[in-house]
C-alpha cells in the first residue's frame, strides 16, 4: 500500500485525488496477489484429497475384496472422485479471464461510464477506451486445476477395469457402458491439456497427463481384446490412433524430462510405460527353463504335488495353472490377452485345454 514520504502513513483509498491511481493500482495489485495465492492453496488442498482417496481407494481393493457390487455399489463407489473431479474443472474455469478481479473491475469502470442515453457504444468498444492492463491468467494454477480433474476420472477408470478383469460379481454390462462412455472423452481431454501445457512450456503437466493417457489408452487396448468394438472406428476411438499418439506423446515427455531435469522419478515412470506401449514381447522358453518352473510349482509343503494342480492353456494358447484339486471352479481372465479361462463346478470355459507338456 503506498505510503507517505513524510510520516509513512498508509494513504488511505479515495482519500485524495492525487493519489488515488496509484492507491487503486495498488490496491488491485493486492486483490490478484491473494487471488492467486487463495487459488494455489485451493490447488494444493485438491492434490491432498486425491491422494488420500487413491490410498483409500488401492487400501480397499487390497485388504476386502467386494464378492459382489450391483449398480448402486459401483455408483457410489466413485462418488468421492466425481465430486473432486468436478470442483477442480471449477477452478480451472474460475481462472479464466473472464474471473480475474482486473476483468471484473474493467467491466464495472465500463458499465459505470457508458451514457445511459448512448446504446450504440457497446461494452467492448468501452473496454478498449480503458487504459488497464489486463495480467495474463495464470495457466500453472488453470492447467494444474485440470490434470488433478483429469487424474481423479484416471483412478475411478483404472478401479472399472480392475473390477471387469476381477473374479468380484458384479453387473458387468453396466460397466461395459460406462467404460465406452467415459473412455474417449476422457483421451481427448487428456489430449488437449497436453497440447496446452506444452504451448505453455508446463513440462511436468505435460508428463504427467502422458502418463494418463497411456495407461488408460493400453487399458482400453486390453478391454477390446475381449470386447472388440461394433465397427470400423476413427479418431482416438481407433486403437492404432491411440497406440500411435501415446507414443508420441511418450516420446515427448522423454525430451521434456531431459529439458527438465530433477524428475527421475517421473521419467522412469514414462520409460516404463514406453516399453509397455511396444506390446508384449514373447521368447522361447527353453527346455533348463521350463525344467526349473515345473520344480517351483511342484516343490514346497504347499507346491501343485501336495495338491494336485493341472496346468492348462487358454483359447490363444498362454499356459496358466489350477491348483488344488487342479479342476476349474472359479472365472477369471487370461493375464496375456484377457480371453476367458477357469470355469465352474469343474467345467472349464469354452477353448480351454490341457497343457500337458507342463505337466
Amino acid at each position: 500500500m503506498p505510503s507517505c514520504p513524510d510520516c509513512k502513513q498508509p494513504i488511505r483509498q479515495f482519500v485524495t485525488k492525487r493519489y488515488n491511481r496509484v492507491i487503486n493500482r495498488a490496491v488491485m495489485d493486492e486483490t490478484c496477489k491473494r487471488f492467486l495465492n487463495k487459488r494455489r492453496s485451493d490447488l494444493e488442498a485438491f492434490d491432498s484429497r486425491l491422494n488420500a482417496l487413491a490410498d483409500a481407494l488401492v487400501a480397499k481393493g487390497t485388504t476386502v475384496r467386494p464378492t459382489g457390487l450391483t449398480k448402486a455399489q459401483i455408483k457410489n463407489r466413485y462418488v468421492a472422485f466425481v465430486r473432486l473431479s468436478k470442483e477442480a474443472a471449477s477452478l480451472s474455469k474460475m481462472m479464466d479471464m473472464e474471473h480475474q478481479p482486473t476483468k471484473r473491475l474493467k467491466d464495472a469502470i465500463a458499465l459505470r461510464q457508458r451514457p445511459p442515453d448512448d446504446d450504440a457504444i457497446s461494452i467492448s468498444h468501452q473496454l478498449e477506451r480503458l487504459r488497464i492492463s489486463t495480467p495474463t491468467p495464470d495457466n500453472q494454477i488453470t492447467l494444474g486445476a485440470r490434470l488433478i480433474s483429469i487424474k481423479a476420472r484416471e483412478f475411478v477408470l483404472h478401479d472399472k477395469f480392475r473390477l471387469l478383469n476381477s473374479n468380484t460379481k458384479i453387473e458387468e454390462p453396466i460397466l461395459i457402458v460406462q467404460l465406452n462412455q467415459l473412455t474417449i472423452p476422457f483421451l481427448e481431454d487428456c489430449q488437449d491439456l497436453i497440447i496446452q501445457a506444452k504451448g505453455g512450456s508446463l513440462s511436468r503437466i505435460v508428463s504427467t497427463a502422458t502418463l494418463a493417457f497411456a495407461k488408460v489408452s493400453g487399458l482400453f487396448e486390453w478391454y477390446h481384446r475381449t470386447h472388440p468394438p461394433p465397427k470400423k472406428s476413427t479418431g482416438l476411438e481407433s486403437r492404432d490412433n491411440r497406440r500411435n499418439t501415446a507414443r508420441e506423446f511418450l516420446v515427448d515427455a522423454l525430451h521434456l524430462c531431459d529439458e527438465l531435469g530433477n524428475c527421475e522419478e517421473l521419467r522412469e515412470k514414462i520409460e516404463e510405460m514406453n516399453r509397455l506401449s511396444e506390446g508384449p514381447r514373447y521368447e522361447e522358453v527353453t527346455p533348463e527353463e521350463l525344467a526349473y518352473i515345473k520344480i517351483a510349482m511342484v516343490g514346497g509343503r504347499g507346491g501343485m504335488a501336495t495338491n494336485s494342480g493341472h496346468w492348462y492353456n487358454c483359447i490363444n494358447g498362454h499356459p496358466f495353472a489350477i491348483g488344488e484339486c487342479g479342476m476349474p471352479m472359479q472365472l477369471a481372465r487370461c493375464p496375456e490377452c484377457g480371453a476367458p479361462i477357469g470355469g465352474r463346478n469343474h467345467q472349464a470355459v469354452e477353448g480351454l485345454f490341457r497343457a500337458e507338456h507342463m505337466e
